[in-house]
């Protein structure tokens, strides 16, 4: 079974990143593409098990595994044991290939064993919004640009780039987000002083803790807005803000949007 948006292009070619797919397949088959798709494209593996052919490389995709393939790189790709469920999305846009290769992505990316969970989130989001043929491209392409940054983070950062202590630290955050962290709280659990934690969290995430916090708790509550019902109330406290008032502050400044309009995106 296979389920699948194609939007229809028209003015998102204008945009730095536009959707030109996005879907399910339950399972996947054999894919041999001698010259490569003309499109950027990240897949992940939601159940079973496939393998990847690229670059004279096999790569075992299984539960938790994600690819990221440039344009115009031959590669193949099929289920193992006739049993592969995937979830894709592609991309373009005039100044994707650009953006991408500045996040690190050139050629082929592959991570396996991984928490993809917030990925498959987004994917959710985006396969909803590409339905939309009026306003769905212009929430498509921020969505995308979403997508490709937290795929990045979980690709390419946490492969040797981060130190334990800081991975430690963000695995504590991204459980526990929705509380009051303190640094002294971050620095016990890595088991140094709170001065050498900052400096170590600062030089392999690009970001000081505190502003990890607040970008993972602006994170889950567009999530929050965009899949779910829940009040702007609800959603602050669940996401860790001490009021509706400060989040609404919070929001605005990371995204240029209060809450509700940006949740109206989706509508």
């Amino acid at each position: 079974m296979v389920n699948a948006v194609y939007p229809v292009p028209g003015r998102n070619t204008e945009l730095p990143f536009y959707l030109s797919g996005v879907g399910k397949c339950s399972p996947e088959y054999n894919v041999v593409r001698d010259k490569g798709l003309v499109s950027h494209q990240f897949l992940m593996t939601a159940a079973g098990v496939g393998e990847l052919f690229v670059g004279g490389r096999r790569f075992l995709l299984d539960r938790g595994s994600i690819f990221y393939l440039a344009p115009e790189i031959p590669h193949e790709y099929r289920p193992i044991d006739g049993h592969w469920d995937t979830c894709w999305i592609v991309f373009r846009g005039g100044l994707a290939s650009q953006l991408l290769e500045t996040m690190g992505f050139k050629g082929c990316a592959v991570k396996t064993d991984a928490d993809i969970s917030r990925l498959l989130s987004l994917f959710e989001i985006i396969l909803h919004s590409a339905a939309d043929p009026v306003s769905g491209g212009e929430r498509c392409s921020q969505l995308v640009y979403e997508f490709a940054v937290a795929a990045r983070r979980l690709m390419l950062l946490d492969n040797g780039h981060k130190s334990s202590y800081a991975d430690k630290a963000v695995s504590f955050i991204d459980k526990n987000y929705m509380r009051d962290i303190s640094l002294e709280e971050l620095s016990g659990v890595c088991g140094v002083s709170p001065q050498h934690f900052c400096r170590l969290f600062k030089a392999a995430t690009g970001m000081c803790p505190t502003e990890y916090i607040l970008s993972k708790r602006i994170s889950e509550a567009k999530l929050m807005l965009l899949s779910s019902s829940k009040s702007i109330a609800e959603i602050a406290m669940l996401t860790g803000f001490s009021n509706q008032n400060y989040f609404g502050i919070c929001f605005r400044k990371a995204t240029g949007l209060t809450p509700s309009d940006y949740r109206r995106q989706r509508l």
